[in-house]
């Protein structure tokens, strides 16, 4: 996963990599301002790339999510997340499309690094899958969204740090019967 940084250093880390299966990219508006060439030759080069909803109408200059999604698609990765925040995740590809909510949260005390923690899930979550598919692209989304959802009900890592799998997969199923209920 190539974090959030210069997209010229993230094209020196890729080039030391020997034959990785996925690559994921995340940006920022600073690096689609000011470095777009080099962001712009970047994602030809990836597999998957998550920008926020602002991100991804900036790089792709459409204000409709479904089309920016469409546009980013055409830079080059097969598989585009837009994050949403509390409205949740689009996802598209060639082959599918689909959206799924945020999980309901009380009270967002701090939502910094809630992307970070969302890339974080989803990437560890395709990491440890042995096929990419519909099934483990729609887990690995709501295991992010999952993630994400803990991180902004604390400042820093104050609910994270504390985060069991048990923690996480009963939340997950909340996520779910919210999604599909019954």
């Amino acid at each position: 996963f190539l974090a959030n940084i210069d997209p010229d250093i993230q094209t020196g880390l890729l080039k030391m990599m020997k034959a990785p299966k996925l690559v994921g990219l995340d940006s920022m508006n600073l690096w689609i301002t000011h470095k777009k060439p080099s962001l712009l030759k970047l994602l030809r080069r990836v597999d998957l790339f998550v920008a926020n909803d602002g991100e991804a109408r900036s790089l792709s200059g459409e204000n409709n999510l479904i089309k920016a999604a469409r546009a980013l698609r055409r830079l080059g990765p097969p598989l585009v997340v837009i994050k949403k925040g509390e409205h949740g995740v689009l996802f598209h590809s060639d082959k599918w499309r689909f959206c799924f909510p945020a999980y309901p949260v009380d009270q967002v005390i701090d939502p910094t690094g809630a992307g970070d923690t969302f890339a974080g899930g989803l990437m560890g979550y395709l990491s440890q899958a042995r096929k990419i598919n519909l099934a483990t692209l729609k887990k690995a989304l709501i295991y992010a969204t999952t993630v994400a959802s803990v991180n902004v009900e604390g400042f820093g890592m104050a609910k994270t740090a504390l985060l069991t799998m048990a923690d996480v997969k009963k939340r997950m199923n909340a996520l779910i019967e919210f999604i599909e209920p019954g």
